[in-house]
């Protein structure tokens, strides 16, 4: 998404290797990922979009521009655009599959939160006006499933309202691009106007500082069901490595043709079989989580912690737990020395493909898509706010310095240690 400071999926890279002729080489950790069609490191849009302003706050999770609205100088603007991504293709097959139209309000959510969440690290809470685009194609895409992703959004839009989060559709757009579009796509704008005393300016965050990172997985006491913890990224990966190649020749319009046969729907489970190490979801199920939003823990912990200390917050989407080390002040160093324990889908997901850890950490969030970064004296409370709310957290790491102008993040694996750049 453009409407994020610094886009979405980063580069993440190990340490830099000389060439012979003295010019520096970097090993990228997400290969598979690439051949697939699909970058966790996005470099040619960072290129595109690296003459940009930036904004009011270059430095903050997201965009944030004057407030040309109202000509307020004490507030300002977010205007953001995500979306589901693939897994609208996921949803697709599960739905051939006979799982049934429950799985396209789903999908409704995972385009929301993943606009909400990066707003919300920014410090927005709302009133969140909304407008949905979706691109179908009509031959395949009837308009029961329409209907079900419209009322999700609108479902999930009235229960954030009442927990205190406003969040009004404003409208949206559906096209019939058949010849643009295999399956759907679902995507989101939002906007939303806040004061600038209440900004967090990820630039703020500093050596000395510590992660608090919040799980992804389990079930936190503003939802019904488990989740999983897959998060709307990854999922090009995901599905392909963990389901089988029946699905290859039975679904082609969920796949892109130019992708080399062996990496489509590689894996060794149907949608149905049961997920090792936790039963309680098919593996269909556990890639289909919806995505979570950590919106009602974040209005939590703003109340708790003084928005000054709140150095910053992480929304670990693209990119995984690489993703901020495009943010922070220069010469930060985030050591992530005590990761949260790898769930079972991830951890089937390392199992079935052979990827490094390197790649894993640098794909999908490994079990924590949310971080707070701040001093130590608040990270207790932040712990605390989370426990309250049914949310694991636990203090995954902290900042130190390079020593020079660049950022990095050093993530402990069980292989040993990776570093991003």
């Amino acid at each position: 998404s453009n409407s994020k400071r610094h886009g979405g999926p980063v580069l993440s890279l190990r340490s830099k290797a000389e060439m012979s002729d003295g010019h520096a080489a970097e090993e990228r950790h997400d290969e598979r990922y690439q051949q697939r069609g699909v970058s966790a490191g996005k470099s040619e849009v960072h290129a595109a979009i690296s003459g940009v302003d930036a904004g009011l706050y270059p430095g903050a999770f997201c965009k944030i521009v004057p407030d040309l609205l109202t000509g307020s100088e004490e507030h300002a603007l977010v205007i953001h655009a995500d979306g589901a991504g693939t897994k609208s293709s996921l949803a697709y097959l599960a739905w051939k599959e006979g799982v049934g139209d429950q799985v396209w309000p789903g999908i409704a959510q995972d385009s929301l939160v993943m606009n909400l969440d990066d707003l919300a690290c920014v410090g927005c809470l709302g009133p969140f006006l909304i407008s949905n685009t979706i691109g179908r194609n009509a031959k395949l895409i009837p308009g029961p499933i329409i209907a079900g992703i419209v009322n999700g959004y609108q479902a999930l839009c009235d229960k954030l309202t009442g927990l205190g989060i406003p969040c009004i559709m404003t409208g949206g757009e559906t096209a019939d691009v058949g010849d643009l579009v295999r399956t759907l796509i679902v995507d989101s704008t939002i906007t939303a106007r806040l004061k600038r005393d209440d900004i967090i300016d990820a630039a703020e965050m500093t050596p000395g500082d510590v992660i608090v990172g919040f799980e992804s997985t389990g079930t936190a006491t503003w939802e019904v069901v488990k989740n999983a913890g897959m998060g709307s990224n990854g999922l090009t990966s995901a599905r392909h490595e963990l389901l089988g190649a029946d699905y290859r020749a039975k679904y082609p319009e969920t796949y892109a043709p130019e992708v080399p046969a062996d990496l489509v729907y590689c894996g060794k489970f149907k949608f149905n079989d049961p997920l090792p190490g936790d039963p309680h979801f098919t593996v269909g199920e556990a890639i289909l989580s919806p995505t979570r939003t950590y919106l009602p823990l974040i209005r939590e912990l703003l109340a708790a912690i003084p928005r000054r200390e709140m150095h910053g917050l992480i929304h670990c989407s693209g990119g995984g737990q690489s993703k901020i080390v495009k943010f922070g002040k220069p010469g930060n160093r985030y050591i992530k020395d005590t990761p949260l324990p790898v769930p079972p889908l991830f951890a089937a997901l390392k199992e079935a493909t052979g990827q490094s850890w390197a790649e894993c950490y640098s794909v999908y969030n490994m079990g924590w898509r949310l971080e707070a970064i701040l001093p130590a004296a608040h990270a207790q409370t932040a712990i605390d706010v989370a426990a309250k709310l049914g949310v694991h957290a636990q203090i995954v790491g902290r900042v130190e310095s390079t020593g020079t102008d660049a950022r990095e993040v050093i993530v402990k694996t069980p292989d040993g240690d990776v570093t991003y750049r």
